[in-house]
C-alpha cells in the first residue's frame, strides 16, 4: 500500500536514470571507438561496449524514451568534457553509424567541444 502513491514520482528519476546511463554507455562506448582507432588490438573492448549500448538503448525504448531524446542524450554525452579526450571525425562517424543501426537518429558533430553550441534542432 506503501509503494503505491510515490509510483508517479518514479517516471520522472527513471527517465533522469535513463538519461544518465545512456550518456555513460555512449561515452564508453565513444572510448573503445577512439582507442581501436589508435590500435587495432580494441575489438574485445568496442564488443563489450556495443553490447551494452545496445541493452541500454533497448532497455530505454522499452522505457518509452523516443528516439529523438537518444539521439539528444548521445549528443550530450559526447558534448560534456569527460577528461582530455575527445573524438575525432571517423570516431563520430562510426558512433553515429552504430546509433543510428540502434534506431537512434544521432547528427553527432566533430568540435562538440567548443563552449559554442553548434547543434541546431531544427536542421
Amino acid at each position: 500500500m506503501i509503494s503505491r502513491p510515490h509510483h508517479h514520482h518514479h517516471l520522472g528519476m527513471h527517465a533522469t536514470r535513463l538519461a544518465e546511463d545512456l550518456q555513460r554507455e555512449i561515452w564508453g562506448f565513444a572510448q573503445a571507438v577512439m582507442d581501436a582507432e589508435g590500435d587495432h588490438c580494441a575489438n574485445n573492448r568496442m564488443t563489450y561496449w556495443k553490447s551494452r549500448l545496445a541493452v541500454s538503448i533497448q532497455h530505454a525504448k522499452s522505457r518509452g524514451m523516443a528516439p529523438e531524446e537518444m539521439a539528444h542524450q548521445s549528443e550530450l554525452s559526447l558534448n560534456r568534457s569527460q577528461g582530455s579526450r575527445y573524438p575525432t571525425s571517423q570516431s563520430l562517424f562510426q558512433i553515429e553509424s552504430y546509433l543510428r543501426q540502434q534506431g537512434v537518429p544521432a547528427r553527432l558533430k566533430a568540435g562538440l567541444h567548443s563552449p559554442v553550441s553548434f547543434s541546431s534542432r531544427n536542421s
